[in-house]
């Protein structure tokens, strides 16, 4: 798992280290990955977004939401997840 925004790397540290997060946070303060992948909104700079990709790179799910969207989907993720490994 990792998590990208356009903050600095300092400002991640501090929010994963407040927030208890063990996996990445990285940065992408010129937005180039939120333009590559289609999640830029004006205004707000960036819709929250989950992507779920294989091991071989192939994109199996998307979901993008508003600035304070709230993820409620752990059951859904947890399907299409466990369907990755076939």
């Amino acid at each position: 798992m990792l998590a990208i925004s356009p903050q600095d790397v300092d400002s991640h540290a501090r929010w994963a280290e407040q927030e208890g997060f063990t996996f990445p946070l990285l940065a992408d303060p010129d937005a180039t990955v939120i333009s590559r992948y289609g999640v830029a909104a004006p205004m707000i700079g960036v819709r929250r977004s989950l992507f779920l990709i294989d091991r071989a790179g192939v994109l199996r799910w998307r979901f993008s939401g508003t600035a304070r969207a709230i993820f409620k989907r752990p059951a859904r993720l947890t399907r299409i997840l466990e369907g990755l490994d076939r």
